[in-house]
């Protein structure tokens, strides 16, 4: 489920890199990059609303995480998502609640299905992805806030400023790519092989775009009230830049496998919503018992064959 995984690194680098900083209330650019550059000074707490949508599946997540100065990070939410089967037009709810939690290289995901707890690591040796966009050295944030290209603001009322803002696709995929391959330079030459190719992939895709995203935020505290970006464009530059490797033999996939990157590339939307929350923290506990009694599963491995299904035939 590789990319499945990469959904999830993107979707978390989203909630690091804008948690971790807040805008004031000047317009220009030049105050923008200052406020982006600030930082954090303390664990941020948020709600957030993933969206996954095709013509035979969709699903939404509603979660509170709270990230940590440190990087680390946990999330309480749930999933929930609909299928419907093509040969007999019946339509299935599904519902998983899930627990999250980024410690180290790992980040280990609890999901409770059909009233038993399981665990799987859903990143692999890539949960290291993160660092970047939670770093708070100076010169990352600086090379993250320089491939910042435009900021359009509006005063909407109550306080209130919109801010959207446009990022130079092939400059953050410069900045990403320079923060992660010192890491991959200190893996196992295996490891390290296939660490590569999944942030070629994700660098590609970016470099493809040029992402967008709105930012709502509260004048007076700086807080985000409201963040959204559409993320469906650099999901499907992946799925197809993965698609146009296998086609040439560069790399091997199954049957099922290029179906599902198929599905993704062409008929699958995804967007974030994320808004400030500091008392996210206080919902965003894993409970003991959860932990204890998870078995080590792959969690969504019934879901992939219903996200397929929009390309078979």
């Amino acid at each position: 489920m590789r990319f499945f995984k990469m959904i999830a690194v993107m979707a978390m680098m989203f909630c690091l890199s804008v948690s971790s900083s807040a805008f004031a209330a000047e317009t220009d650019m030049q105050d923008f990059r200052n406020a982006y550059l600030q930082g954090m000074s303390n664990a941020t707490g948020y709600h957030l609303e993933l969206m996954f949508q095709g013509p035979t599946f969709h699903s939404n997540t509603i979660a509170d995480g709270l990230v940590r100065k440190d990087g680390s990070a946990v999330m309480a939410g749930n999933l929930n998502w609909a299928y419907t089967n093509m040969d007999n037009g019946q339509t299935q709810q599904k519902d998983m609640p899930f627990y999250a939690e980024r410690s180290g290289n790992a980040v280990t995901l609890y999901g409770q299905r059909e009233g038993v707890w399981q665990r799987e690591n859903i990143l692999g040796n890539l949960s290291w992805i993160l660092d970047a966009a939670a770093s708070e050295d100076r010169d990352t944030k600086m090379q993250y806030a320089a491939a910042v290209t435009d900021v359009k603001t509006t005063e909407i009322g109550n306080g209130q400023q919109r801010m959207q803002i446009t990022f130079d696709g092939k400059a953050l995929s410069a900045v990403q790519d320079k923060a992660v391959r010192n890491r991959i330079a200190s893996m196992s030459e295996a490891d390290g092989k296939a660490a590569m190719a999944s942030v070629n992939y994700l660098n590609a895709a970016l470099a493809e775009n040029n992402p967008q995203c709105v930012w709502t935020i509260d004048k007076a505290t700086g807080k985000t009230v409201m963040l959204t970006a559409d993320l469906t464009e650099i999901m499907r530059s992946y799925a197809k830049a993965v698609l146009q490797d296998s086609y040439q033999g560069i790399i091997t996939l199954t049957e099922e496998d290029t179906q599902f990157l198929a599905s993704l590339g062409y008929y699958y939307n995804l967007q974030v919503y994320l808004t400030q929350d500091d008392k996210a923290a206080n919902r965003a506990v894993i409970p003991a018992a959860v932990k204890n009694s998870a078995k080590e599963a792959n969690i969504f491995a019934d879901i992939k064959s219903e996200i397929i299904s929009a390309v078979k035939k």
